[in-house]
């Protein structure tokens, strides 16, 4: 998945973070990059294209820590997934 806004990285590596004990962390920084972007361009300024890629991924996040909610208790280890299936097949 190519990233083409710099907050994406962020996301990316919380999708891709397989210990529990790390996810938390994050996500957390994915969540505060978007507050940054969002507080450097803020809509109306921000395109629409990025908008709708931080609605989508805002819901991804909150997927994740769902998720580790529910996993907490087990061995701290999430099972793989694909990165299309946690944001709806939403690629930007």
């Amino acid at each position: 998945m190519g990233v083409a806004y710099s907050w994406q990285e962020f996301y990316e590596a919380a999708v891709r973070e397989t210990d529990f004990r790390k996810l938390q962390d994050c996500i957390a920084k994915a969540e505060q990059a978007i507050q940054q972007r969002l507080s450097a361009s803020p809509p109306p300024l921000t395109e629409a294209a990025e908008l709708e890629a931080i609605g989508k991924t805002l819901t991804a996040l909150m997927v994740l820590k769902i998720e580790r909610a529910r996993q907490k208790s087990d061995n701290g280890h999430r099972p793989k997934f694909d990165l299309d299936e946690v944001v709806g097949g939403y690629t930007a």
